[in-house]
């Protein structure tokens, strides 16, 4: 009835949204009550720091001991299988494929130090190349330019001591010429 009352004679009832009532604290101590809740609140964040980081230190020294224990473990492992291929060898005598050695291990695939990529005809050192360097299979190509670069540069690989200064190469002047050197020295002067 009250609101009907107040309605029909357009008077304001309500409170504006921004009115705020006269507190009976101070500011003064309304901030000190602000600053100790900051304080309680900036403690328990730095408590919960603390434990999450012991707890981090915690979990990496765990997985720290479990990598080193398996490293022991791959270590012990490897080096029985050293022992059981020692063994094996010994009781075979030495003598697998005619002095090489068989490096079958538990996965009984032998150890193959070539891996497997052997070209025919060509032995285990050669680094010169290909068969189209020495003719073989080289179609297209112009003869007289290889033949031409064969007699200038040798056919590839180590050239070992071929461009070593010897005793002979050393005192052989022949290729200098004691006067264009006064001419360079008057041409300097002038």
């Amino acid at each position: 009835m009250a609101l009907e009352k107040f309605q029909s004679l357009g008077l304001p009832f309500l409170r504006p949204p921004d009115y705020y009532a006269e507190m009976v604290k101070t500011d003064t101590h309304m901030v000190k009550v602000k600053g100790r809740l900051l304080m309680e609140q900036k403690k328990m964040e730095e408590a919960e720091e603390r434990r999450k980081a012991r707890e981090a230190k915690k979990l990496a020294k765990e997985i720290q001991a479990q990598k080193l224990k398996e490293r022991a473990k791959q270590k012990k492992e490897e080096i029985e299988s050293v022992k059981k291929w020692r063994k094996q060898r010994q009781k075979s005598g030495f003598s697998d494929k005619g002095g090489e050695m068989d490096l079958s291990f538990e996965d009984g695939k032998a150890f193959n130090k070539s891996g497997g990529k052997k070209r025919p005809g060509v032995s285990p050192g050669d680094r010169s190349g290909g068969k189209a360097r020495h003719g073989g299979g080289g179609k297209g190509k112009n003869p007289k330019k290889r033949d031409f670069r064969d007699s200038k540069f040798g056919f590839g690989g180590r050239k070992s001591m071929k461009k070593q200064n010897t005793a002979e190469t050393t005192n052989d002047i022949r290729g200098f010429n004691n006067g264009s050197l006064s001419s360079n020295k008057r041409r300097k002067k002038s």
